[in-house]
């Protein structure tokens, strides 16, 4: 049962959009979509406002349906079990409909964050992980995949990363956002948390011409075609990566269906085509056996 933390060092690399495609990847190509979770770790609940808007969420925290009331309930002796806590999205996220999906949470008295600046006054880093074996969701569930807050705020990446069998770094090929990554993981390790995770180049590929022919030189998958001269500084700076972080050779493709706007509130079969030659590659790093993507998927 593979629990996956999606981190990234800058905010805007599309960190949420990837946890969005790997569960909704689990979720029609590997697993039943029901026993597939995911948890938002974001106290700006970016990723449960992207699947059910604000006026969804703003009931889910009513009806203390979230992680931040579970934390709660945990602090108070009850009995905690997942299923009380998280929802499905149903017709409001088409694309994960049967998926759970453990808001953040927040009331009158507090939030989130308020809880997690609790666990680390008590050195509590483990305190996700055990919220999640508590609840039974480890049990639950076949895919757990939790989405964070970006590194700004250390907590919430130190608490993915020790709740998850991996992590996958999201970032766009340039050489501010590398830099960024690089110096993330070596402070993570200075800080004794032992990290090589999976790093995702998530981008539009027709927006950075030069960056695309840096990165199929050095052997990546990447649609469209090469049409600019490689640039040698990111080029070391993608090697530098490899030594820090082990590269998904598949690059997700930033396109229409996953912005906003359309994922995961629709659904449709171009989905499978984008999402899936990146998700099959992570998910065979973790023992998994995906089946073969589309035939129709094409790298142009």
């Amino acid at each position: 049962m593979p629990t996956v933390a999606v981190i990234s060092a800058s905010g805007g690399a599309g960190k949420t959009t990837v946890a969005l495609a790997l569960a909704y990847y689990a979720a029609h190509t590997l697993a039943d979509p029901r026993s597939v979770l995911i948890v938002d770790l974001d106290p700006t609940a970016g990723l449960t406002l992207r699947a059910l808007g604000d006026s969804g969420y703003g009931d889910l925290c009513q009806q203390g349906k979230t992680l931040y009331h579970m934390d709660l309930d945990f602090d108070r002796g009850r009995r905690v079990d997942v299923e009380k806590y998280a929802t499905r999205p149903g017709p409001a996220a088409k694309a994960i409909s049967n998926v759970a999906l453990l808001p953040p949470g927040e009331d009158d008295e507090g939030d989130l964050a308020t809880r997690v600046e609790k666990w680390f006054l008590f050195g509590g880093r483990d305190r996700l992980a055990k919220l999640l074996k508590e609840s039974q969701a480890l049990e639950r569930y076949s895919h757990v995949v939790i989405d964070t807050a970006p590194f700004f705020d250390v907590r919430y990446t130190v608490a993915a990363v020790a709740a998850a069998d991996v992590a996958v770094v999201t970032l766009r090929p340039t050489v501010t956002e590398i830099t960024r990554t690089i110096r993330m993981l070596r402070r993570l390790r200075s800080a004794g948390i032992e990290i090589k995770p999976l790093a995702l180049f998530n981008y539009d590929p027709g927006r950075l011409v030069r960056e695309t022919s840096t990165l199929r030189e050095l052997g990546f998958k990447t649609p469209g075609r090469a049409s600019a001269h490689p640039d040698q500084k990111l080029r070391q700076l993608v090697e530098r990566l490899t030594a820090e972080a082990t590269p998904i050779k598949t690059v997700l493709q930033y396109k229409r269906e996953l912005t906003d706007l359309e994922f995961p509130r629709t659904s449709s079969d171009k989905l499978d085509l984008i999402i899936c030659p990146a998700a099959a590659e992570i998910y065979r790093h973790l023992n998994q056996h995906p089946p073969e993507c589309p035939a129709t998927y094409e790298e142009e």
